[in-house]
């Protein structure tokens, strides 16, 4: 890759104690890095990274991988992957990226807390006297958003998330020392490997497309060795940190890192296109507008998974190619993802529908007396009755705004749900009216609700004890 021409910064500096005027400063070169010796390397797969992740970061098997090929994929030129974790506060998605992060060099990532919609353009940056512009360099780099609340800083890079241009100009008006208004040209370089946390639910179609949606699992397996790995951590911070560190695994991982970061890989080649086509389709039977960006980042992930081993991928020509391998596991990490990723919602609702919403439905569909006095198209169920079949399952109180302002909405866009005033009854109470199935369960006609709906086999078997067409 050929090297960047020097940029001149603009420096402030005092004379004569109290003056201060502007001076031009040529950009010292870097400290030539140690080049890794690579010889020694073995092709590795992603059940050997999760075992690496495992050590800190427990069960979210999907997620964690996920986490790392989307921080790896920022040593390509132009294939990096964003990644959006949205679940329950405490859930460990914070925990996940920050865990993961700690594996790559300090100098490539950019973590914020929090950010307001244009701090990132007025950053630190480098002066380019000859455009007059600052130049806010982004190209292999990390960037990190932790508890981000403010969905208007995503609507802000939604250019930069998409990859539109190598350089984006933004053109922001400031004051100068005069109280005059000037025009400030802000360029944006490159794109970086993204990830967003938040709590929140709510999201926009267009930031949804432009990500991979996560969502940190919260099994009672998973709380269990969490709370078994923080307290060992806690009792002696210390001595952790200095047994993890002296994991040889983990140490070769870190190195392997810093090795494909040296290696400046801008392409890689995937050699059977029409093949990766026909198999992403095979998970759709209905093709959507947003599979295109899907398929994109399906093929980002090929190429993340590539370059974890890229000395093995590389032709004599010099090209890195994708092996089959990597194409397969990349597959076996979509088909997890498929389902809530074509509806469009993190895999939290996805979850809190079939595990909470479906259930309660199939109660309501067994209740011989509804059948009589409802169309069928009217029987749902009321926000009152999800919370307390939650209360029952979780032993916990669900949150009726977040229910009503978050969960139900977004259920409702994706089409999964209907809402809709009751013929009976408080009509200031919406039902929720089950759209959406799972794949094949429908064979019951006389039990569709809807022009697609039905009640999942397994859900209706777990409470009839018989099979939907056996009734």
């Amino acid at each position: 890759m050929n090297e960047e021409a020097d940029i001149t910064e603009e420096l402030l500096v005092e004379v004569d104690g109290n003056k201060r005027q502007t001076v031009k400063k040529t950009a010292v070169p870097k400290k030539e890095e140690l080049i890794i010796d690579t010889s020694n390397f073995e092709e590795m797969t992603l059940e050997d990274v999760a075992d690496v992740l495992s050590l800190t970061i427990k069960e979210d098997h999907i997620n964690k991988l996920i986490t790392f090929l989307c921080m790896l994929s920022a040593y390509t030129k132009t294939d990096q992957l964003n990644i959006s974790f949205n679940s329950q506060s405490s859930s460990g998605k914070t925990y996940t990226t920050v865990e993961v992060a700690n594996l790559f060099p300090l100098e490539d990532r950019i973590e914020l807390s929090g950010a307001t919609p244009t701090s990132l353009f007025y950053g630190e940056g480098k002066k380019d006297p000859l455009r007059k512009a600052k130049i806010i360099p982004f190209e292999r780099k990390i960037l990190i958003l932790s508890e981000q609340s403010n969905s208007l800083l995503q609507k802000k890079l939604r250019p930069l998330l998409s990859h539109d241009k190598w350089e984006l100009e933004y053109y922001f008006t400031n004051r100068d020392k005069k109280g005059a208004n000037r025009a400030e040209l802000v360029i944006i370089r490159g794109f970086p490997a993204t990830v967003f946390c938040s709590a929140s639910m709510r999201l926009d179609e267009q930031e949804t497309t432009r990500a991979i949606l996560l969502s940190s699992e919260t099994t009672d397996s998973k709380i269990r060795a969490s709370i078994s790995l923080q307290a060992r951590r806690g009792s002696n911070e210390a001595k952790f940190e200095e047994w993890l560190e002296s994991k040889p695994e983990r140490l070769a991982l870190k190195t392997r890192i810093l090795a494909i970061r040296q290696a400046r890989v801008d392409s890689i080649i995937i050699t059977s296109p029409d093949v990766i086509e026909q198999r992403f389709i095979k998970f759709f039977p209905q093709l959507k507008s947003r599979h295109s960006r899907d398929v994109a980042h399906l093929i980002q992930l090929i190429k993340a998974i590539t370059l974890l081993n890229v000395w093995f991928r590389q032709q004599p020509n010099g090209t890195v190619v994708a092996s089959q391998s990597d194409i397969d596991q990349a597959f076996e990490i979509w088909e997890s993802l498929a389902e809530s990723q074509d509806l469009n919602i993190p895999p939290a609702l996805m979850e809190f529908y079939k595990k909470y919403i479906l259930p309660v439905y199939a109660q309501k569909l067994a209740d011989p007396d509804l059948w009589l006095t409802l169309r069928k198209d009217q029987i749902g169920v009321t926000r009152r009755e999800v919370a307390a079949y939650y209360y029952r399952v979780e032993r916990s109180m669900l949150n009726d705004e977040r229910l009503r302002k978050e969960i139900l909405p977004q259920l409702q866009n994706a089409g999964i749900i209907d809402q809709q005033k009751p013929e009976e009854g408080d009509k200031r109470s919406l039902l929720i009216l089950p759209r959406w199935f799972l794949e094949g369960r429908n064979t019951f006609e006389e039990n569709n609700v809807g022009s697609s709906g039905g009640v999942p086999q397994e859900v209706y078997d777990q409470f009839f004890g018989q099979s939907i067409t056996e009734k």
